[in-house]
């Protein structure tokens, strides 16, 4: 038996959908928002796809500003740097994931 459950091997690669370091849109919860918000009122966040982890599942960093947050997990201050925030991370599937605009 090759996988832990299924008999199926680890997945490995990317399979070119959303290459690696790609930047897309995929829905994200506001701060604010609670598990009773319905998904579909997510709004849709900035993030750069990490890598592929199955065979429709993608690992994603949200780089969206208000859901940054401080080492400590409490919400980053404005005018926090960059490299002082910690950027939330969702896996998602194809149907959650939107190229972004060009810049």
């Amino acid at each position: 038996m090759n996988g832990p459950l299924s008999g199926e091997q680890p997945w490995e690669g990317n399979d070119g959908r959303w290459p690696d370091g790609t930047e897309v849109l995929t829905p994200y919860p506001s701060p604010g928002m609670t598990a009773d918000t319905p998904h579909d009122d997510w709004p849709w966040a900035p993030a750069v796809i990490e890598h592929q982890g199955g065979p429709d599942e993608w690992l994603l960093t949200i780089y969206a500003r208000e859901v940054a947050q401080l080492e400590d997990g409490s919400p980053a201050p404005a005018g926090t740097p960059d490299d002082d925030l910690w950027w939330p991370q969702a896996f998602r599937d194809a149907s959650e994931i939107r190229p972004a605009p060009p810049c």
